[in-house]
């Protein structure tokens, strides 16, 4: 593996097989592909691209494949994930994608109230600490008019990676100022993720009473302001909002920069053992 994991903080079980997940990808792949991801934002909520333009999006545990690249209409794309900083070392492009990266935890946001038109947890919500702390950072970030959509794994058995069981009435957790536009359930008939139960769907069977896993899609407009009883955290300010930006583009500056030097330092290498041939030098 390219990566080297000895320095992660060993006791976050967690985080390091969500990162050797990623960094064996990036060592299959190389540049991580996401293509695939429009699917997810627009037909399975049935939201146009074109909707999303001079817009404010939001990818809750985003990972590190790029999964708003193809919104190039909108005005502002964010991917929070608490792995962000490993996945710049890890690299499989995460460095130059066109979206921005924060490192940050969903039951925590660093962003100011109602600032997003459209918050969104694909596969990632079952993988948090706390799920109603999430949900109300949801909910407060979320502008008035604006979409959260969902696509989550239900009805499963807690894993390492997947701590949260999630049962089918999570609209519940939404409805104090939200409502719902779209809800649907699908057996988890193929075991190769969520495109392509979503591509082949089969709808949930309420009749059976089997406890089983299935995969639940939601679409919630907020319609009233939140006031977060579980958000024990200040309110965010614009100030700390845009130094995240700063911060970022800070970074990727420093990442590029040391991607110079060490193409720099392999050319030079490249031309010392030319010389060396070139004089006979072993």
């Amino acid at each position: 593996m390219s990566y080297n994991l000895i320095n992660m903080k060993g006791s976050d079980t967690k985080h390091l097989n969500e990162l050797k997940f990623w960094a064996g990808n990036v060592e299959k792949e190389g540049t991580l592909q996401n293509s695939f991801y429009e699917t997810f934002y627009t037909s399975d909520f049935n939201i146009s691209p074109e909707e999303y333009d001079d817009k404010a999006i939001l990818d809750i545990g985003c990972g590190p494949r790029g999964s708003l690249e193809w919104a190039d209409g909108a005005n502002v794309r964010i991917g929070l994930d608490p792995l962000v900083n490993e996945y710049y070392k890890l690299n499989g492009g995460t460095l130059f994608h066109k979206m921005q990266y924060v490192n940050g935890y969903s039951e925590d946001m660093p962003f100011p109230d109602g600032v997003f038109d459209f918050v969104f947890s694909i596969n990632s919500l079952d993988h948090v600490d706390d799920l109603d702390e999430t949900i109300s950072e949801m909910k407060r970030v979320l502008k008035i008019g604006g979409i959260c959509g969902i696509i989550v794994d239900v009805n499963h058995k807690p894993t390492v990676n997947e701590p949260i069981t999630i049962d089918l009435d999570l609209k519940d957790k939404f409805l104090d100022v939200c409502e719902v536009i779209d809800e649907r359930v699908y057996e988890t008939v193929y075991k190769t993720g969520f495109r392509h139960n979503l591509d082949n769907p089969t709808f949930y069977d309420f009749d059976n009473e089997e406890f089983r896993p299935a995969i639940l899609l939601l679409k919630l407009r907020k319609v009233k302001e939140y006031v977060g009883e579980l958000n024990k955290s200040p309110k965010k300010d614009a100030r700390a909002y845009n130094n995240l930006f700063n911060q970022n583009k800070k970074l990727k500056k420093e990442n590029k920069q040391l991607k110079k030097e060490i193409n720099a330092f392999k050319n030079r290498k490249i031309v010392k053992f030319a010389d060396k041939v070139k004089s006979g030098k072993k």
